[in-house]
């Protein structure tokens, strides 16, 4: 099923590269769907990116060598939508925690282990899409790659907040009483990937209509 999403979701992509009209915000929002139909699992985010990029790759190579700023635009979409991603799995677990729940040792390290490489995994994908290309391509990729790590992402600095709350939570559970609590948890890491998929349709849906034409918008076309 995930392999006729990633395959959807690079046709998209190759087809929103092909055109210069919102490009960011395009990618954006597709890689937020993609993230949704997938309940925000953070184990998915790295395949999503691959399938985003490769479709912004062969957009991209059909509108030749001018098209280098569009792929810093698409590649900051990609970047806003997983970042995005992760601030929902953080309202989530705040959601949970305000209602008294915590969760098994083993999910919340398995979620703290999933999230903490993601900016890493972005940079990776585009260092593998850079492997991948040929041409002009090749070189935009590495370069990319080069500056987002020198200057962060979005993604890192979402994942550093997420990662110190759980961090944090652990560390309470394991202190006396808390560790019993950790145990007999009553939330678990399936239903908090829910919980953050219907956060992130939201956000997604506020992005949607916030970027959809207004009256006025219709009119002065």
């Amino acid at each position: 099923m995930y392999y006729e999403f990633n395959e959807k979701l690079t046709s998209d992509a190759r087809d929103a590269a092909s055109s210069d009209a919102g490009l960011r915000e395009r990618i954006r929002g597709l890689v937020m769907r993609a993230l949704v139909d997938r309940q925000a699992d953070p184990r998915a985010i790295k395949a999503v990116m691959r399938s985003a990029l490769a479709g912004v790759d062969g957009g991209l190579s059909l509108r030749g060598e001018q098209a280098g700023e569009a792929l810093r635009e698409a590649v900051k979409g990609v970047d806003e939508a997983v970042a995005r991603s992760v601030y929902a799995m953080r309202l989530a677990l705040d959601e949970a925690w305000g209602q008294g729940r915590d969760f098994a040792e083993g999910d919340a390290r398995e979620t703290l282990s999933s999230l903490q490489d993601l900016e890493d995994d972005l940079l990776l994908t585009l260092k593998h899409a850079a492997d991948d290309t040929k041409g002009w391509m090749k070189g935009e990729f590495t370069d990319l790659a080069a500056h987002l790590k020198r200057t962060g992402t979005d993604t890192g600095a979402q994942v550093r907040d997420v990662v110190e709350r759980l961090n944090s939570r652990l560390v309470t559970a394991a202190k006396g009483s808390g560790a019993d609590a950790m145990v007999a948890a009553h939330a678990t890491r399936a239903r908090l990937s829910e919980v953050a998929s219907g956060i992130l349709r939201g956000l997604a849906d506020a992005l949607d209509a916030r970027s959809a034409p207004t009256d006025a918008d219709l009119k002065k076309d």
